[in-house]
Parts: C-alpha cells; sequence; structure tokens
C-alpha cells in the first residue's frame, strides 16, 4: 500500500470515528437541553427547580449504566472487534432515541410515561458508554506516529458538535415555535432526528477497520489488573473533574432558564456561542500540544487565568441577566476548559498501554462519568435550593480547577520524560538545506 493510500485510509477511519462518535453524543446530550420541557412533560406535579431535579435525576438515569456498557463492549471488542462494537452502540442508542420520541406524556400515559423515559435514558447510558472506549482506541490507533495523543482529542471535540448542534437544534425551535408548542411537542424533534442514527451508523462503519495492526491482546487478568495501577487513579480523577466541569458547562440552558428566569432562546444562543468557542479552544490547544512536547507552563497559567474570570461572568450574569452576560459566561467557560483539554487529554491517553487502551479508558471513563456526570446537575440544583445561593455552579468550577491542575502534575511526574514520548527533530536536520545554485 502506498503513502497516498495509507493516508486516505488513516482519514476515513479518523473520520468515520469522529462522525459516529459525533451523533452518539447528540442523542445523548440533547436530553440536558430540553430538561426544563421534558419536566413539564413527564413531572407535572413538579414545578420549578423542583421540576428541573426530577427531570436532571432522570438525565442521571443514562448514566447508570455506561460502566456495564463499557464493560460488555469492550470485552464484545475485544473478541469481534471495533467495527462489530460499534455497530452495536448505534442499535442501542437509536432505540433509546425512539422511546424519547414517541413515548405520551404522563397526562395522558401516568407514571409508565416516566418509567419509559427512564428505560430510554438507560439504553442511551449503555451505548455511549460503550462507544468511548473503542472510539477512542480507534482514534489512537489511526492517528499519525507520535500523534495519537493528539488526534484522540478529536473524541471531546465531536461531543461538543453533538453538543452545538443539539442546542441549535433547540435554538431554531424556540425561535420558530410558540412556547406552549415547543413544551407541548416541539422538544421532541431533536430525538425524532437522532432516529437517523441508525442506518448512517450502518452505513458509514460499514468495512470499517483500524489502520494500525497490533498482536492480539494480553490475558484478560492483565489488562484488568491496569486498572489497580496508581497512574489509572490518576486518570480517573483526570476524568472526575473533567466531568463535573463539563456538565456544569451543559447546565447552562437549564440554569439560564429556571434559575435567572430567562427565555429558552436567549439561553440556547449564549450555550451555541460557547460551543462555538469550545471547538475554537480545543483546535488552538490540539495545535499548542503537537508543538510542545510538554506544555506545562501553558496549563498553569490558564488554570490561573481561566477561574476567576468564570467566577466573575457567573456574578456579572446575575447582577445583569440577559443575552450578552450569558454570552460571555459561556464564552469563558468553554474557552478556558477549551484550551486545555489536548495537553491534559494527551497525557492520559498516552499514560494507558495501546493493547488495552480501549477496555481500560472505556470502563474507568465510564465509571467516573456515570458518578459524577449523572449527579452533577442534580446536585447543583439542590445546592442552589438549599442555600439560596445562584453562585453555586461558580464555586464548584472555582474548586476543580486547582485540583485538575494538581492531578495533572501528578500524573506528569509517573509518565516518562517529554522527550521520550514526543521526539522532536533536531532543528538541524529537520529541514535539510536544499541547494538552489544553478
Amino acid at each position: 500500500m502506498t503513502g497516498t493510500d495509507t493516508d486516505r485510509k488513516r482519514r476515513r477511519v479518523i473520520l468515520a470515528a469522529c462522525i459516529g462518535n459525533f451523533l452518539e453524543f447528540y442523542n445523548f446530550m440533547a436530553y440536558a437541553f430540553f430538561a426544563p420541557m421534558i419536566a413539564k412533560a413527564f413531572f407535572p406535579d413538579s414545578v420549578g427547580l423542583a421540576g428541573l431535579f426530577d427531570a436532571l435525576i432522570t438525565f442521571g438515569a443514562g448514566f447508570v449504566l455506561r460502566p456495564l456498557g463499557a464493560f460488555c463492549v469492550g470485552l464484545y471488542a475485544r473478541r469481534f472487534g471495533h467495527q462489530a462494537a460499534l455497530i452495536l452502540t448505534f442499535a442501542i442508542m437509536a432505540a433509546g432515541s425512539l422511546l424519547l420520541a414517541v413515548t405520551p406524556p404522563t397526562r395522558i400515559m401516568g407514571v409508565g410515561a416516566a418509567a419509559l423515559i427512564v428505560l430510554a435514558r438507560m439504553l442511551q447510558g449503555f451505548s455511549d458508554g460503550g462507544e468511548v472506549g473503542p472510539a477512542t482506541a480507534l482514534l489512537y490507533d489511526s492517528a499519525p506516529p507520535g500523534k495519537g495523543g493528539i488526534v484522540s482529542v478529536m473524541q471531546y471535540v465531536t461531543q461538543l458538535l453533538g453538543m452545538g448542534v443539539a442546542v441549535i437544534f433547540g435554538l431554531i425551535l424556540s425561535l420558530i415555535l410558540s412556547p406552549e408548542a415547543l413544551y407541548s411537542w416541539g422538544w421532541r424533534l431533536p430525538f425524532v432526528g437522532g432516529i437517523a442514527i441508525l442506518p448512517f451508523g450502518f452505513w458509514l462503519r460499514r468495512g470499517l477497520a483500524s489502520h494500525a495492526h497490533h498482536a492480539a491482546p494480553p490475558p484478560f487478568s492483565v489488562t484488568l489488573g491496569l486498572l489497580f495501577v496508581p497512574r489509572t487513579l490518576l486518570i480517573f480523577l483526570l476524568i472526575v473533574f473533567g466531568t463535573i466541569t463539563n456538565y456544569l458547562r451543559a447546565f447552562g440552558v437549564s440554569y439560564a432558564v429556571t434559575v435567572l428566569h430567562l427565555p429558552p432562546d436567549i439561553a440556547m444562543s449564549a450555550m451555541a456561542v460557547g460551543l462555538l468557542c469550545g471547538i475554537v479552544a480545543v483546535a488552538a490547544g490540539m495545535r499548542i500540544a503537537s508543538r510542545h512536547p510538554d506544555p506545562v507552563r501553558f496549563v498553569i497559567w490558564i488554570s490561573i487565568i481561566g477561574t476567576p474570570l468564570s467566577v466573575a461572568y457567573y456574578a456579572l450574569s446575575l447582577m445583569y441577566p440577559g443575552l450578552w452576560t450569558q454570552i460571555g459566561l459561556n464564552a469563558t467557560i468553554f474557552l478556558s476548559s477549551g484550551l486545555l483539554i489536548a495537553p491534559v487529554w494527551r497525557l492520559l491517553f498516552d499514560a494507558i498501554p495501546d493493547h488495552s487502551r480501549a477496555f481500560v479508558f472505556g470502563l474507568v471513563y465510564a465509571v467516573a462519568v456515570s458518578v459524577f456526570g449523572g449527579l452533577t446537575q442534580p446536585v447543583t440544583v439542590l445546592l442552589i435550593a438549599r442555600f439560596h445561593d445562584p453562585m453555586v455552579p461558580a464555586w464548584m468550577i472555582g474548586g476543580l480547577t486547582p485540583l485538575t491542575l494538581f492531578t495533572y502534575l501528578a500524573l506528569r511526574r509517573l509518565v516518562a520524560p517529554a522527550a521520550d514520548r514526543y521526539p522532536v527533530p533536531h532543528p538541524a536536520t529537520a529541514h535539510p538545506a536544499t541547494d538552489h545554485t544553478a
């Protein structure tokens, strides 16, 4: 196979993994942005923060089965390959989206409606948990030599894109539909679109295979033992802190609508701008991480600068609630976190052995996200109600930043020196001189 054919195949595999991951997270996260509408449809006896809490607890049900999905699909991938595992996750996600789209409201079906919504979220959680490990390993294996950690960050980029499309869909609906129509049936339309994931997924991933070819995986006991080494604990903590921060950002729409009492179109518009800023920031962070073998100073400075800015914008959004303060808040928190994703995740991915990356990362990620991702938004609502303090999300973000930085520095000390992991060509040999004389 020629170099051109290899590059073409590599790009195709990376594109397939990214688009598939995008579709998975679009379906999963659409629920978060329509939580106030879902609360009214399925929890009509609860109002205000109480109704939002019930809807977000149901959102959290989607995280319960993520570890089981990661474990089962991880084993399935070891036996049948990443292609079969990823197609399986498509089918399960489509089933969950179908249930969300067609389940009648509580006033028609009774308590069985809420039970079906919980089942739908569990199906989506099982699918999402199974998707992350194989998709991330596929990205890492298909990257150019030495770039696996950087390319794997596309897994997070596609999460942002999925969230972005979901919130833009919500913005369009909030602009063209009346509030009554949006709360009655309009919120179902994103999930109807999500059902298209099944045929598209089968077409996209048909014949998919990783560019890399590895030896047979080691005994399962060896892979399982990697879950209990110190570096895996640090990886787990990094994912936990990142997950809480991520779902605090995703809480922005519900926060603006329910806590600040802003209309949905303002909340969705500001979230869309924030997600766009996040995507640009991740791309910039990937470029910086690819140019600098050990960007530790960059990570430290962004952590120091981003935290007080985020807290300040939360305060401004309370003092002057409206579109521009919401845009400033979302842009700030997505920019500061997006710039750090590539350096942090590269270190994280490179710390896991090649032969066990899909299973170890998938399971650790699923456990961290299932516990802390599912509880972040409901706990935030409880804390706001308990202490009557709408600044709770700001204090949480402010506390998580130094914890993330400390864990990053600890993991950095455990892995091999940066120069060994990311060799940089010597200036004298990187660009051979060319004789331009006649």
